[in-house]
């Protein structure tokens, strides 16, 4: 069985509050653009996880179709790696495969996934964790099996992934990646403005309040 956890669960404090997630490209939510890529690279089962701005989320995830479920993170702001035992619980323990990415990737593509899914595939043994890797940075998704997954249940706090990766080089598969689409996530308005310049990626405020919506030439 083929997983997947979404990490969706932060606050977007520097991009004003709201639900980055949420953020439009070409008028898709980037969340369900990412459930997209994950339904085409043949994930079975999805649990994406919730925190700061649950309800807009399940509002927008009404839409996603089957084989998705919702975990909801009590203490969001303690660490990513409490919202990912959160999914990796709700995905249950027949997964042999595990994607994670984030919910605000807004130049991840089909082939990005499936490059992961690959190195994971024809990992040498001993491998624990593949990384995809892109001028010197690590990036999303990564992929890992059940061992790796008992690990992060068993950590405590916000102790998760990346941890166990530093702690375990050796372990782990870092995939060169030729591009920075596995790296570019978005956090501030002024990352925004970064992404249209270098890629010409536009995204959207259109549905989010315009109470936090902040200033900036990314809105409409």
């Amino acid at each position: 069985m083929r997983g997947a956890v979404v990490m969706a669960a932060g606050a977007g404090r520097r991009m004003g509050l709201i639900p980055k997630s949420l953020l439009r490209r070409d008028g898709e939510p980037l969340l369900l653009r990412q459930l997209r890529l994950l339904r085409a690279a043949g994930v079975e089962r999805i649990a994406v996880v919730l925190g700061h701005h649950a309800p807009a989320l399940r509002a927008a995830l009404q839409q996603c179709g089957p084989g998705v479920s919702l975990a909801v993170n009590p203490a969001p702001d303690d660490g990513p790696g409490g919202s990912l035992r959160c999914g990796l619980a709700a995905l249950g323990d027949d997964v042999d495969e595990i994607l994670v990415l984030l919910g605000d990737q807004p130049l991840l593509e089909l082939q990005d996934v499936q490059a992961v899914q690959a190195a994971w595939r024809t990992r040498p043994a001993g491998v624990e964790l593949a990384v995809p890797w892109h001028d010197g940075q690590p990036g999303h998704p990564i992929a890992f099996g059940p061992a790796l997954r008992t690990a992060i249940l068993r950590a405590e706090g916000g102790l998760g992934v990346r941890e166990w990766r530093r702690a375990h080089p050796q372990q782990v598969l870092a995939a060169p990646m030729d591009h920075a689409r596995c790296t570019t996530d978005v956090d501030t308005p002024e990352d925004l403005l970064r992404l249209q310049h270098a890629h010409g990626v536009r995204l959207e405020f259109e549905g989010l309040s315009p109470r936090v919506r902040p200033a900036g030439p990314a809105g409409p």
